[in-house]
């Protein structure tokens, strides 16, 4: 048989994947949980255990799962794993295709590992935990960006010099793509049909909106690198120019300085003191008025590019809900889809509420454009990519 482990490090998780003959077997799950680490194990779509762990056992996650996936019986041993598809979020055109993981590949992710120091510098971890543990095994780097190579040039170039522009490899790269994609590609189970104008909005440790004509990437709000965009747990997304100018020049940053600034101690973060969404929510409940301030802004930037993505397709025909935030939380699919029905998107708020963790068409029935939560499966488009290899 034929085992495949799924390697799929987020900004504030971790996801464990194992594959037989393509079959899923068994995921654990890690993550911040706002107020410490967890671990959960998930077998047959059936949540098997969650407990709290420690920072080196989040840290030593790969360690973990190895022991865990060889003590209850899911490999005899760590040879029985032959491949090893890791989800790679980096900037740069060589990041845009799906690749075997060598000493060339990761120098290639340390030259850029500043420009993204959320997500590259754990990612580096991972591979480097992989290289070590499962030596004998392939190790496949499996782009989250590829998704987006489709978007037309007008849209993913940025308005610098040119030959700066293509020196230093400078474009919106976009993220999230193995999400999208693997929303993509459930799109006619819900909507009978593929959409031809699909606006998907991927709300989770990080966030982006992203406008698929005929099911194939247009545009997305995060451009080149992942802290670009929305406002998420605690990243700034667009920042403009001058804002980083003054804080440059104000605070006497270094460029690693700001780097750090953007992507740790800004968002959520940076607006209301918590990164964790959840406890956003609490906080906004409780009349905690930075906590509003940070919802405000969230939904705010959220419509601005579902009108702009909207706009540029020249209408909506459905709208897809997805990551984890979008499908455990009512609340926050009832403040993304508030205020559009002059966009012809209605949601059915008794639907919204009734779909805990689900998947579910959440429109109301006359509704010109139709909303469904859909779970995200970047792990399936993983491994699927890989397979190739």
């Amino acid at each position: 048989m034929a085992k495949t482990l799924v390697v799929n490090p987020g900004s504030t998780s971790r996801k464990y994947a194992l594959y037989t003959d393509g079959v899923l077997s068994v995921v654990l799950f890690f993550e911040e949980t706002g107020e410490g680490f967890a671990v959960s194990v998930t077998k047959g779509g059936v949540k098997l255990s969650e407990e709290p762990i420690t920072a080196s056992q989040f840290a030593n996650s790969v360690a973990y799962t190895l022991t865990y996936l060889t003590e209850n019986a899911e490999i005899t041993t760590v040879q029985d794993l032959q491949k090893v598809a890791v989800r790679v979020v980096a900037p740069g055109t060589y990041f845009t295709e799906h690749k075997l993981i060598d000493e060339a590949y990761v120098a290639a992710l340390e030259s850029v590992q500043d420009v993204a120091p959320l997500h590259i510098p754990g990612l580096i971890q991972e591979i480097q935990a992989c290289l070590s543990e499962l030596s004998h095994a392939t190790i496949v780097g499996v782009s989250d960006t590829a998704f987006h190579t489709t978007i037309p040039e007008h849209v993913s170039s940025i308005s610098i010099d040119r030959t700066d522009a293509a020196r230093f490899d400078i474009k919106r790269f976009g993220y999230h793509g193995l999400s999208f994609a693997s929303v993509a590609r459930r799109l006619e189970e819900f909507f009978d049909e593929v959409p031809k104008r699909t606006i998907v909005c991927h709300v989770g440790g990080g966030v982006s909106v992203a406008a698929l004509l005929d099911g194939k990437s247009v545009a997305t709000s995060m451009g080149y690198t992942p802290a670009s965009g929305m406002i998420m747990g605690s990243r700034g997304g667009d920042v403009t120019a001058g804002v980083l100018a003054t804080l440059m020049q104000k605070k006497k940053m270094k460029v690693s300085e700001l780097y750090d600034y953007l992507y740790k101690k800004s968002g959520f973060q940076g607006v209301a003191g918590v990164r964790d969404m959840r406890l956003v929510l609490e906080r906004a409940a409780q009349k905690d008025v930075d906590a509003q301030l940070a919802l405000d802004m969230f939904v705010h930037q959220a419509h601005a590019w579902i009108a702009s993505h909207v706009v540029q397709m020249g209408g909506v025909d459905a709208v897809v809900l997805t990551a984890t935030a979008s499908e455990r939380n009512p609340q926050v699919r009832s403040l993304l889809m508030s205020n559009l029905e002059l966009l012809g998107i209605h949601l059915d708020n008794q639907k919204n509420e009734d779909c805990i963790n689900c998947e579910s068409v959440i429109s109301t029935t006359d509704s010109p454009a139709k909303i469904a939560v859909i779970k995200t499966d970047e792990s399936g488009e993983i491994v699927r990519t890989a397979e190739s290899f």
